[in-house]
């Protein structure tokens, strides 16, 4: 079930009345088959910072019986690595990693003993892209009829996009991240880790997508321990952005097709020569 509630929180400082709907019939769904008062819940980032949470969840428990908990960033960063780590032993991978876990207003990145938290997310930072002020900018489509490779030759990420992304917002949204993901990127050069995990939606549809599987065909044993560079990213975040509507929630669902190229992003703004590798048990699998 995919809720999206960081969805113009930004902008109202609450979870959306579209987003509570949508976790309402996930639990109608689930209270079907299972016992909603024995669930262990938890509740991260966007009701970390949301105004009202606490009125959300009582509503909840009245309906279903279920207490949810918000954790703390740290909280959750811990559990997020300890279902990744279970998703690596399924594989027989004992790496020493560091962990990514990219989430709709948050992002967790953990090596060893370390857990950071950052305050962006593939909703929030889509949603802040779009109220910027979008410059033109010259496009090099003419050049690229003639040579359509040698952009993916530069070693420098932003002239890849001068010269591979033609429209306008979506170049600024690519610039964008850079400045949104600095503080990770410092964390990650700081920890000197070659093997990530990544792991949530981002990277799991992108395997998918990069398999050939579809939204419906999706089976997480598929893409556990996919692997991924930063030209994916690139790549199939410029794919996703130009297909049609109808097309992308064939492939990767309902209005999830902006949020991902979002992400596409803000990974791509990351990572550089790191070994990637897709895990798709996380904070539910840790959870449990």
């Amino acid at each position: 079930f995919i809720i999206g509630s960081a969805k113009n929180l930004d902008k109202t400082g609450k979870i959306s009345d579209e987003a509570i709907e949508k976790l309402r019939n996930a639990l109608q769904e689930i209270a079907k088959k299972y016992d909603l008062s024995q669930a262990r819940a938890v509740a991260t980032a966007a009701f970390r910072k949301a105004s009202n949470t606490n009125e959300i969840f009582t509503r909840l428990k009245q309906e279903f019986q279920i207490d949810f908990k918000v954790i703390d960033a740290k909280i959750e960063a811990k559990i997020s690595v300890l279902g990744m780590k279970r998703g690596l032993l399924n594989l027989g991978l004992n790496l020493d990693c560091g962990y990514c876990d990219l989430g709709g207003a948050s992002c967790e990145f953990s090596f060893r003993d370390n857990f950071q938290s950052f305050d962006f997310g593939i909703i929030s930072f889509y949603e802040k892209c779009k109220i910027k002020k979008i410059a033109n900018s010259f496009s090099f489509k003419k050049i690229l009829q003639k040579y359509p490779n040698f952009p993916y030759r530069f070693k420098d990420k932003k002239l890849k996009i001068h010269f591979l992304i033609h429209d306008n917002f979506l170049k600024t949204m690519a610039f964008e991240a850079f400045g949104q993901s600095n503080g990770l990127k410092k964390a990650l050069k700081q920890s000197k880790m070659k093997n990530i995990v990544l792991n949530s939606g981002v990277p799991t549809a992108l395997a998918a997508l990069k398999k050939g599987l579809n939204y419906e065909k999706y089976e997480a044993k598929k893409i556990n321990g996919a692997r991924l560079n930063i030209n994916d990213f690139l790549t199939f975040g410029q794919k996703l952005w130009y297909m049609d509507e109808k097309k992308a929630s064939f492939w990767v669902g309902n209005t999830r097709k902006n949020y991902l190229v979002a992400g596409c992003f803000l990974l791509f703004s990351i990572f550089e020569r790191e070994k990637l590798i897709v895990i798709d048990e996380g904070l539910r699998e840790g959870l449990c």
